[in-house]
């Protein structure tokens, strides 16, 4: 067989193996939802992808390489998202909502609670290998300036030069979207419960401009005093 039928040969196997693995991705992020990240065996995973978990071995060693890997995509799908969204608004205010907006994309998706979960259990597991711990490690240090940047950036002009005032921002909007998420993942709990009487008769809405006015406030000031004007 000569080169070019080769090549056409390859072709659509990379296809189908990229196809393969999108369905075992998918498919891990599903099966966590429906049913929970501990009893989401192997063989229910292979059942939604409709392979065998032979075939999952073989696309990506290991069920920890699988879970990293989900992790990774999710993160990549993420920093995509943010990186092509628009930030628009005449005023501070309305840019800094349009970024609460963006983050809720994925901080209010379940696959974020999927990522989390996988992560904490990589990471507390002692079995985990070396590669796998370097991994998250790496990583970690990392992720929260590749999502904040491309949406601050947006949303502060010039001022997203100054570091801390991006971490701000990002993380007081990151950490409500969190909280709003896993408040949801608990309302099966009792009603009496703790959680359920704190959330009773909040209008979220009115926290969401609440929670945004008083970044913003805050941001101006800070901006001010080094020497910035925003609008």
């Amino acid at each position: 067989m000569d080169s070019g039928k080769k090549g056409e040969a390859a072709t659509p196997r990379r296809r189908n193996r990229e196809e393969t693995r999108r369905r075992v991705l998918d498919a891990v992020v599903a099966t966590v939802v429906d049913v929970g990240y501990y009893t989401a065996s192997s063989n229910e995973i292979a059942r939604r992808a409709d392979v065998t978990w032979g075939t999952i071995q073989h696309l990506f060693g290991s069920r920890e390489q699988l879970m990293l890997d989900v992790v990774n995509d999710i993160g990549m799908q993420i920093e995509q998202r943010f990186a092509d969204s628009d930030v628009n608004g005449a005023t501070l205010e309305e840019r800094l909502t349009e970024v609460l907006n963006v983050l809720s994309l994925h901080y209010e998706q379940s696959s974020y609670l999927v990522q989390v979960q996988i992560l904490l259990d990589l990471s507390a597991n002692p079995k985990m290998s070396s590669r796998a711990q370097k991994a998250i490690r790496r990583d970690s240090g990392q992720v929260v300036d590749r999502l904040a940047q491309p949406l601050m950036e947006k949303a502060l002009g010039d001022v997203a030069a100054e570091h801390d005032l991006v971490m701000y921002a990002f993380m007081t909007m990151r950490g409500y979207l969190i909280s709003c998420a896993v408040a949801q993942l608990v309302t099966t709990m009792p009603r009496n419960s703790v959680v359920r009487l704190i959330g009773s008769g909040m209008d979220e809405k009115v926290l969401r401009r609440l929670m945004v006015r008083g970044v913003t406030e805050t941001i101006r000031e800070e901006a001010t005093l080094r020497g910035y004007s925003i609008d």
